[in-house]
């Protein structure tokens, strides 16, 4: 695979599809805000919205544009073989790409910002956990109810809209189901430029948060004990959320980092430093077999990263 790496995004480029109009998705979840209040109809001031989304996307994903500055071009071998980890691509709508006895983890690709949603439940169980629901809600909505599943809570690793506008669906359709989040993240729910939608022309929110968390806790929802580790960097209230109930352990991870790339730190609440230390902290300091699961790209391992990340492996300083 070639890997364009952006020093300035610090994010790594997918050549996948094409631009979907954002506008589309947040008109149809109802989530324009028009003077304060949610409104169906878009601002006559998104006229522009279609070009401030091309900026977003390249920003995002370190494509060529005016405010990316591509350093390197580097052939990676991505990630080594690992026997529970199968072959998916990032082209896939919906995949299932994790191989544990018990656990079933589907991943649904939202493509305005290739954003990974996951939906994870244990053998057995008509119950699930869905983490970071992104732009096209209604293909999560559809899988659920398709396979009968009821979700027993919302993960979000963060507040950045790619990762919560799915919330007000999912809330509308299981308002009991709650939207669990870091303390520090919190605000950028219902505050459409602390969650970076309002800057781009589709401003956003969503319901605010039913359960708070933070670094050392742990939280229960359909038989997972999920263990909670805040790590600053990408934005102020960023978490993980870590699961040890089989080998190797899972975690969703968010922006935090990415299969050879970390999370952009030039946000307003961004800070590369406690970025690099966190990971290296609260990440590495995991097994090496462990499986990450970012909120863009493919899934990889404790060890790979560790091994050959550009920006944080141990190599690096």
């Amino acid at each position: 695979m070639i890997r364009v790496v952006c020093k300035l995004c610090a994010e790594t480029a997918f050549f996948a599809h094409p631009v979907v109009i954002l506008a589309k998705y947040a008109e149809k979840s109802g989530l324009f805000v028009q003077n304060g209040s949610k409104s169906p109809i878009p601002d006559p001031g998104l006229s522009s919205t279609l070009s401030q989304i091309l900026l977003l996307r390249i920003t995002m994903f370190g494509f060529r544009g005016s405010f990316c500055l591509i350093v390197a071009i580097r052939i990676c071998k991505r990630p080594d073989a690992n026997p529970y980890i199968l072959p998916s691509s990032c082209l896939c709508e919906e995949s299932s790409f994790v191989r544990q006895p018990d656990l079933q983890l589907i991943t649904i690709l939202s493509h305005p910002f290739e954003q990974n949603t996951y939906i994870a439940k244990l053998q057995g169980r008509t119950d699930c956990v869905v983490v970071d629901p992104g732009l096209e809600p209604e293909n999560i909505l559809r899988h659920l109810e398709r396979q009968g599943l009821t979700p027993a809570a919302i993960l979000n690793t963060h507040g950045h809209s790619d990762h919560i506008a799915g919330n007000p669906a999912m809330k509308k359709r299981w308002p009991s189901c709650p939207v669990v989040i870091g303390v520090g993240d919190v605000p950028k729910l219902t505050d459409p430029w602390l969650n970076l939608s309002a800057n781009f022309g589709v401003p956003m929110v969503c319901p605010a948060a039913d359960v708070t968390v933070n670094d050392g806790d742990t939280y229960e929802a359909a038989g997972f004990e999920w263990q909670v580790r805040t790590i600053p960097g990408h934005t102020v209230g960023h978490v993980v959320f870590l699961w040890e109930g089989q080998e190797p352990a899972v975690v969703f991870v968010g922006d935090v980092i990415f299969a050879g790339s970390i999370g952009r730190t030039d946000f307003p609440d961004g800070d590369h430093r406690q970025l690099i230390l966190g990971i290296r902290s609260k990440l590495f300091t995991l097994p090496d077999a462990t499986i990450l699961l970012p909120g863009h790209g493919e899934a990889t391992t404790v060890g790979e990263e560790k091994r050959s990340n550009p920006f944080v492996g141990l190599g690096t300083r």
